[in-house]
């Protein structure tokens, strides 16, 4: 029996419980993970992750990047773009951590949104 698919539904990275009323359960999206053991061996998880564990890192500033909130190329210069990754060898940011002319681009392609 898979314990990361029964109640409290841990998170198949850290276990922390993802389990309605658990302050995970909103943003916990399905997943799974090939865990090592400390013996070595590997575990096959299946069931959720906790938006904290599907934090990724910013390539400019040391901050984590929360779930969805991450901005890539595409959004800055459109979706048209050739761009595979900023003039700095940035791959995804916080929207903070744009350039003034990154900025620039952004609002311009993304006029709908705000």
């Amino acid at each position: 029996m898979n314990k990361y698919n029964e109640s409290p539904w841990p998170c198949v990275y850290c276990e922390q419980p993802t389990f309605f009323g658990s302050g995970n359960f909103i943003n916990r999206i399905p997943a799974d993970h090939h865990h090592e053991l400390q013996d070595g061996t590997t575990e096959y998880r299946d069931g959720y992750a906790c938006a904290k564990c599907m934090e990724m890192e910013c390539d400019r500033c040391p901050e984590p990047i929360g779930l969805d909130e991450d901005v890539g190329v595409e959004q800055v210069y459109g979706e048209g773009t050739h761009r595979h990754e900023f003039d700095d060898g940035a791959w995804k940011v916080h929207l903070e951590c744009l350039t003034p002319t990154e900025q620039l681009f952004y609002a311009e392609n993304n006029e709908e949104i705000e």
